[in-house]
């Protein structure tokens, strides 16, 4: 552990740079069995006179004789191939997350089984390696991935509302893991980025709460501080850092969007309010790129909103992406848009079609397409490696799949793990 740290939180300058046949029935009339008519049968056999049967027949109606003996037809064989898991939901599986390190695309999910499990992918080649990170009956919430140094480090919501972290040295399968809070302490799934000095998560707390962690590299002491208390957080918060400042961005009550931002070194939590009440209806993602904070958030009617601000300027800049088509929480990333860098945004349509969207610095519109049909069965994260986006997500049967766009522009599909294998 020591290896991945150095010290981090130095005071930075007071001012604030940061931006889911049969055959029918047969009518048998018979005489005397009263069977048909009114009355019923119990009627007509009450009716039938015994001086009206022939002397010597026994009592009652005659025998009915039974049909002779039918060849039983074979049915056709039919083969229906492997049972495949039940679909789902579109958006109802967990989100997995993904990252770069050391070049490589790298995901972390929740199993089934409330494990979690890592996988990789050696660049320019389709295979992809799994490992467990930690044994059923320990994650519990989607987790958030990053590269730290020369580490790849995990955050996710543990047993009885716990926040771990985990840390393996790239090159290894060897994971390490730290109790960031303890019981009672985290009501969602977290939100984590590295500093370059260290490591910052935010998560739900206590009571819709947020509460904010950090550690120096090289040490497994976690410090926390309280953004809000108590009535002001209703999502999974996203998180970014600016090199001197952390920004963060929630869901509020009533349907809000809401930032905070802290210099490094302080504790001092500056809220700013981006809407008013019914207008934000996901968790939000937030990236840092090029001077600007940028948010995403599923707005009213399903549309997809988007929020920029300029380093340092007061007021927020509105963008809507496109119209109803948003389900659930955006993902966002940086990458190369037309030959420039930009912003790219996916977030799943009410159907289960995985749609992205980018725009290059200085653009003023947005260009979107379908990654996929309507086959997704969780929201998509996205990620930027060697000026591709590389996103994951599960289709509707459980499927790990991950896509990448390739240098003409089109999306290619690998499978991480099979329905039923994770």
């Amino acid at each position: 552990m020591n290896a991945r740290r150095s010290a981090w939180r130095a005071i930075a300058s007071p001012s604030r740079p940061r931006m889911i046949a049969g055959a029918s029935a047969a009518v048998m009339c018979l005489a005397g069995l009263g069977v048909l008519g009114a009355g019923g049968p119990a009627a007509h056999a009450a009716a039938a006179s015994p001086a009206m049967l022939p002397v010597g027949s026994p009592a009652g109606p005659p025998p009915v004789k039974a049909p002779p003996p039918t060849r039983p037809v074979p049915l056709p064989t039919i083969s229906i191939g492997p049972i495949q898991p039940p679909p789902v939901a579109p958006g109802s599986l967990p989100t997995p997350a993904i990252a770069v390190a050391a070049g490589n695309s790298i995901i972390a999910t929740q199993t089934p089984a409330n494990g979690l499990r890592f996988f990789w992918n050696q660049y320019g080649t389709s295979r992809w390696t799994g490992e467990q990170v930690a044994g059923n009956g320990t994650t519990f919430s989607a987790p958030s991935i990053a590269q730290n140094g020369n580490s790849v480090v995990i955050a996710a919501q543990g047993p009885n509302n716990s926040l771990d972290f985990y840390w393996a040295a790239n090159g290894t399968s060897t994971w390490h893991q730290e109790t960031v809070a303890g019981p009672g302490t985290t009501f969602s799934a977290p939100a984590m980025t590295p500093t370059g000095s260290g490591v910052v998560i935010a998560a739900q707390g206590l009571n819709n709460s947020l509460q904010f962690y950090w550690a120096l590299n090289g040490s497994s002491l976690w410090t926390a501080e309280i953004v809000n208390l108590g009535g002001t957080t209703y999502s999974a918060p996203a998180i970014a850092s600016t090199g001197s400042a952390v920004d963060i961005a929630v869901q509020g009550p009533g349907d809000t969007l809401i930032f905070y931002w802290a210099q490094n070194g302080t504790n001092a939590w500056h809220p700013e309010y981006l809407t008013p009440v019914s207008e934000a209806y996901s968790a939000p993602a937030l990236i840092y790129n090029d001077g600007n904070v940028n948010i995403a958030v599923q707005g009213p009617g399903n549309e997809l909103d988007f929020f920029w601000q300029q380093n340092g300027a007061s007021g927020w800049n509105p963008e809507r992406i496109f119209g109803p088509q948003a389900n659930g929480a955006p993902s966002m990333s940086t990458c190369t848009v037309g030959g420039s860098d930009g912003v790219a945004v996916t977030v799943l349509s009410p159907l289960g079609a995985l749609n992205l969207s980018d725009q290059p610095d200085g653009g003023s519109s947005w260009s979107t397409e379908n990654v996929t049909g309507f086959e997704e069965g969780s929201s998509a994260t996205v990620t930027c490696n060697n000026g591709s986006e590389n996103v994951a997500v599960f289709d509707l049967n459980g499927e790990l799949d991950f896509y990448w766009r390739d240098s003409a522009g089109n999306f290619q599909k690998e499978v991480v793990a099979a329905a039923g294998t994770i």
